[in-house]
């Protein structure tokens, strides 16, 4: 189908974006203790607000019931940087700072149609899944994997519903890891 997204393009822009989407300063800051954990939340929070931006920039391409699911999603993964941002601070650090819209769209693939964006979304959320589950090895304390783990299970809960809207199970594997 010619202008369509393949699954090979859609990751070619996922690898894009996970490449370039670190924030203008990734690092915990200067008030956060090494090995707080602030720096490794301070990734995922950069990758983060590359998934906002990129629903912002998929929405105009979805009708309906997937609109209607995009925007919900888009709404909680914009909880999701207000969470690791409010984690940041509390171990004294400086949050990852968003790129301009247009930063970041030209990283992403070119969606031509409801379906890439689906698909280009579905990379997203599983990228997000395999962030936070990483994560919880290099947070320190109980509290901050709890947060951590909390959130991987509603990117897993999206990863569900874009599964669903695209016409698949809505979970293709026992258990939801972040990987194809």
């Amino acid at each position: 189908m010619a202008g369509s997204l393949t699954r090979r393009g859609a990751l070619g822009g996922a690898a894009v974006l996970l490449a370039s989407c670190g924030s203008h300063d990734p690092r915990p800051g200067p008030g956060a203790r090494p090995g707080s954990g602030a720096g490794l939340l301070n990734s995922i929070l950069a990758f983060e607000h590359a998934v906002v931006a990129a629903y912002g920039a998929g929405a105009g391409l979805l009708r309906g019931e997937a609109l209607r699911y995009a925007r919900e999603i888009d709404e909680e993964e914009r909880g999701h940087v207000r969470r690791l941002e409010e984690l940041i601070r509390g171990l004294g650090g400086t949050t990852a700072r968003p790129r301009t819209p247009d930063e970041y769209a030209r990283s992403f693939p070119r969606l031509g149609s409801g379906a890439d964006a689906l698909r280009f979304a579905e990379d997203l959320e599983e990228e997000l899944v395999r962030r936070y589950l990483h994560g919880l090895w290099g947070l320190p304390e109980p509290e901050l994997r709890r947060a951590a783990a909390e959130i991987c299970a509603n990117e897993g809960e999206h990863l569900a519903v874009i599964h669903v809207l695209r016409g698949r199970p809505a979970a293709p594997h026992a258990f939801v890891t972040g990987t194809l």
